[in-house]
């Protein structure tokens, strides 16, 4: 049993070796395409940081992709993308933010402002102003350990200024496990408590985890009952999933490599 496992384990190191390896290597060498590249992040680094350490980590990040591309609203990503109104030469890129942990109010939209930009944020309605065990419950469906969530006064401030606010699912459930009335309440009930908290009309969902596997075409056809626009995390070399009901984001965040983060963005964006 030992070797067994010291075998998986020795793969398993092997294999994020040479995928390091190979993103950095490929990276260096890679070029930005042209086309609409919707980043997809959650936080400035999965660990605790302080607000200044935090603050030059993220702008870090947005000087390099500001070389790179020109930022946009997610609104004007997805008005272009589905209306096929994209240059052959411009390099577009815009922020979306899952989970609505403390740090997006902070840290990621002033400096997004800063850039004379605005982001998207996603947000799980029960996981603001949370209790504490409820945020512990929280954090192990989405791998962290130290974040906090925003209160609704920092969203509602968010909002105010133009930072876009979607819908994640009230709990961050993998929808996949979840029974259609459960889809249904996760659904109805986070649009309906943040359109009464903000006062306007959620239009954009996120679904949680992104892939395919975790948000099978029942849900799909659900959430079109709710929502106009609805992202995925899948396929990020495609517009679409799902026959174009749905588009795609790449995942990617601010602490990541900077060669990593070049070879993500520089494949050519198709619609099929």
């Amino acid at each position: 049993m030992g070797s067994k496992f010291f075998r998986y384990r020795y793969f398993l190191n092997m294999r994020t070796i040479l995928r390091e390896s190979f993103l950095n290597i490929f990276g260096a060498l890679s070029s930005v395409k042209s086309g609409i590249h919707i980043i997809n992040s959650h936080y400035v680094t999965p660990d605790f940081l302080d607000n200044i350490e935090a603050t030059n980590i993220f702008e870090q990040y947005l000087i390099s992709l500001n070389k790179l591309g020109i930022f946009t609203t997610l609104e004007t990503a997805t008005s272009k993308i589905l209306n096929n109104n994209l240059s052959k030469k411009e390099v577009l890129l815009t922020f979306t933010f899952d989970d609505g942990f403390e740090e997006c109010y902070s840290v990621i939209a002033p400096l997004l402002e800063k850039y004379n930009c605005r982001g998207a944020f996603f947000v799980n309605a029960n996981y603001i102003e949370s209790s504490e065990i409820y945020q512990q419950d929280f954090n192990k469906r989405v791998a962290i350990s130290t974040k906090k969530p925003m209160n609704w006064d920092q969203l509602k401030d968010l909002h105010k200024r133009g930072h876009l606010i979607g819908s994640h699912g009230l709990d961050h459930y993998n929808f996949a496990e979840l029974d259609p009335i459960e889809i249904e309440n996760q659904l109805k009930k986070n649009k309906e408590i943040l359109e009464l908290k903000l006062n306007y009309k959620c239009e954009y969902f996120a679904w949680t985890y992104g892939q395919l596997k975790h948000f099978p075409l029942l849900a799909l056809k659900i959430t079109e009952k709710y929502h106009k626009y609805i992202f995925s995390g899948t396929n990020y070399k495609k517009y679409f999933s799902y026959n174009q009901r749905a588009i795609n984001r790449r995942h990617q965040e601010a602490y990541w490599p900077k060669a990593h983060i070049k070879y993500f963005l520089s494949f050519k964006k198709t619609y099929k």
